[in-house]
């Protein structure tokens, strides 16, 4: 889904699109249906996947976006998954870096989703990586960007304050021997690698 689309285009887009596809069956409820458009733009659920959906299912006569909002968003995250697992299993073969950063994206939504975030703005930042030409600098921007990603995850998984306590407990030993700096530094470097190993997130690289 073309992410610069704005919320009341994205909410025309579906409203349409589900009146042309059921018009006897859908209706839009106005105030009721506000917030699951709100979820779906927020989570970045294209109308064809919506479209795709539906056509599985058997629907009552008559619903609104209420009505399959949870459904559609089931859906969506367990097609999420399946898509980061491919993804994850090509990427290092993968030659071309911006299929490489499509791919990261991939993974990196479906981490974000299974620890209950459905806010997804934070990854938009590799959207506007693909509009940059040089490649090293799209490099640079990504070294920056995970440290971003991983202090976010830190806060909102609920493996963050574990992985902090793991590293807290290796570091013990060193406190009265390092400086502040370089124990912040290892701990950070350590809560890291914990996440990073607990929901296989490869490195933030396209080279």
């Amino acid at each position: 889904m073309d992410r610069e689309k704005s919320l009341s285009e994205y909410l025309n887009e579906i409203k349409t699109g589900l009146e042309e596809a059921y018009p006897n069956s859908f209706f839009f409820s106005g105030v009721n249906d506000t917030p699951i458009v709100r979820e779906w733009y927020s989570l970045d659920i294209p109308l064809g996947f919506v479209l795709l959906t539906l056509s599985e299912e058997k629907l009552p006569r008559r619903f609104s976006l209420k009505d399959i909002g949870d459904l559609v968003k089931k859906k969506f995250k367990s097609y999420t998954r399946k898509e980061a697992k491919d993804a994850l299993g090509t990427l290092r073969e993968e030659t071309i870096p911006y299929l490489k950063l499509d791919k990261l994206y991939k993974i990196l939504k479906s981490v974000l989703l299974e620890v209950g975030v459905e806010d997804l703005s934070i990854l938009e930042k590799l959207r506007e990586l693909k509009k940059l030409e040089d490649i090293r600098q799209i490099e640079n921007e990504l070294i920056r960007f995970e440290e971003t990603f991983y202090e976010f995850l830190s806060k909102r998984s609920p493996l963050g304050e574990k992985c902090k306590e793991v590293a807290e407990k290796k570091l013990s030993h060193y406190r009265v021997y390092w400086h502040k700096k370089v124990l912040q530094l290892t701990e950070k470097a350590l809560i890291k690698k914990c996440l990073k190993e607990a929901y296989g997130i490869p490195d933030f690289t396209i080279l």
